[in-house]
């Protein structure tokens, strides 16, 4: 088995994966950005712990997706969710506390890891992931293998620039994909605009499915940029397949047909007609990726 942490903007999730990717069993815990490091540590050794007691079999290794930014040293960057978390090495602190080794890799790269390893679109060479939930991240491989940039460096898919006039991102840019597209921004979007304060992405995707006119006219914009966002991307790396995660994707039949229009108006330039599109259908995907990282790390070392 190969324990599994996904470090998110909402939850952290705890899980053992086998090594087909098959998800043995997890749990969650939210993401309290006011906690302690130490204390969120802990939380998350317990958990595993626990996990480890209900099933027989041997822990091979621990593998980490978290959001946010990783140095080349895999220590954690300032992380606006996690603040606590800065210049922090869970993969080496979990390591220890287990006795086995450890991994760890931004989210999105955890995902595309597991996709090139599990998904439906298994070893395409030319492949992209995006997950669109809080905010927009990203993954690539190219010839078969997971694309790093300069020293290192995670690759910010969801931070290109879609609109110039649009909103202010952390980032330093106005309009950034993220800022346009993530759940957050389809909620940011319609409490501006009349919303209730408590309706988050997905009771406004119930709204539009009900018919709610606010609700539909905040689905079809968010659609319109993430058509945008994804036609830049299909141009740009002209991919094998794209695949799609994130909690927002769980609702793509509400956002397919205009982000499908937009592609087929902007991808001028490239056979984007051949570019398998889809949702994720791993399990976990935040988990599977985690393993996964384990796995592209480690994987080869252990195989029994």
């Amino acid at each position: 088995m190969i324990g599994a942490v996904d470090i998110g903007g909402t939850k952290i999730a705890i899980g053992l994966v086998e090594r087909t990717g098959q998800l043995i069993d997890f749990v969650s815990l939210p993401t309290r950005p006011d906690q302690p490091y130490a204390n969120a540590l802990d939380d998350v050794k317990a958990a595993l712990q626990k996990l480890l007691s209900m099933h027989s079999g041997l822990l091979e290794g621990i593998g980490i997706g978290t959001t946010g930014r990783l140095t080349a040293e895999k220590v954690m960057e300032p992380n606006q969710f996690l603040p606590d978390w800065s210049n922090r090495s869970p993969a080496a602190d979990l390591a220890g506390a287990f006795q086995v080794h450890s991994a760890i890799e931004n989210d999105a790269d955890a995902a595309v890891l597991a996709e090139h390893l599990w998904g439906a679109c298994a070893g395409s060479a030319r492949m992209v992931y995006i997950t669109i939930s809080t905010g927009i991240g990203g993954g690539i491989i190219l010839n078969g293998e997971l694309y790093r940039g300069v020293n290192g460096c995670h690759p910010e898919i969801g931070h290109h620039v879609i609109d110039p006039s649009g909103p202010a991102c952390f980032c330093g840019a106005n309009g950034c994909w993220e800022r346009m597209a993530s759940g957050t921004a389809l909620a940011d979007w319609v409490r501006t605009h009349g919303g209730e304060p408590q309706w988050d992405a997905r009771l406004i995707c119930d709204l539009a499915e009900q018919g709610n006119p606010l609700a539909k006219a905040a689905v079809a914009r968010t659609a319109k940029y993430l058509g945008m966002g994804l036609a830049n991307i299909i141009t740009l790396f002209a991919p094998d397949s794209v695949i799609l995660g994130g909690g927002l994707m769980q609702r793509w039949n509400l956002f397919r047909g205009d982000v499908e229009t937009a592609i087929a108006k902007q991808c001028g330039l490239v056979p984007w007609n051949k570019v398998k599109i889809g949702v994720s259908t791993l399990q976990h995907a935040g988990l599977a990726g985690a393993a996964a990282t384990w796995v592209h790390q480690f994987g080869e070392q252990y195989d029994f």
